[in-house]
């Protein structure tokens, strides 16, 4: 054997060696990691998936709720307005001869709300000054539900007596952050 024989052996050897050491280092360092990184990524996506499918369901219930404050806003802002018993008259008058308001109660077990129940007494001409009375009673800023019985009696010659108890609803002021009232508006 000459000496470039024996040398080209040594290199062999050594590259033969390498090689091994590189085939044991990727066995056990990067096989493992790669393993881990294929888990954690498996994990990765299912949590996507998930956090996907929420914010689709969120960003649905968000469009559902900006459309429903858009279309009910006028009900919303009469909620948030204060009860003025002189401006319901003042309405009233418009359709009855004469109006009698006298408070029942003030319901205050309701969480969110104020609830103020009030009998009316009114005189008109026709029933169907009431009926154009009801009819105009979302005009109003005030949420107001018209309960029943309605009584009506004949009273004097041509005038009609109506008697009618009414429910006023009103924001509570200063209650808690989770005011469900008053749906929280994230701004995008």
């Amino acid at each position: 054997m000459s000496l470039k024989e024996i040398r080209l052996i040594r290199l062999l050897g050594w590259v033969l060696f390498y090689l091994l050491v590189l085939f044991l280092l990727i066995f056990v360092l990067v096989i493992p990691v790669v393993k881990s990184y294929k888990s954690v990524n498996k994990e990765y996506a299912e949590q996507k998936a998930y956090y996907l499918a929420a914010k689709d369901e969120h960003d649905t219930i968000f469009d559902r709720l900006k459309s429903l404050q858009a279309k009910n806003r006028k009900i919303i802002e009469a909620f948030e307005n204060r009860w003025d018993e002189k401006k319901f008259i003042a309405q009233a008058r418009r359709y009855f001869l004469k109006v009698d308001v006298k408070p029942i109660d003030v319901n205050t077990s309701e969480k969110y709300f104020k609830i103020y129940e009030i009998n009316a007494m009114t005189k008109m001409k026709s029933p169907q000054n009431f009926y154009k009375f009801l009819d105009a009673l979302p005009s109003l800023p005030f949420v107001i539900q018209a309960d029943f019985p309605i009584a009506f009696r004949a009273h004097g010659g041509d005038e009609i007596e109506g008697i009618f108890r009414i429910r006023v609803y009103e924001e509570r002021v200063g209650i808690s952050d989770n005011n469900l009232s008053r749906p929280l508006v994230i701004k995008r």
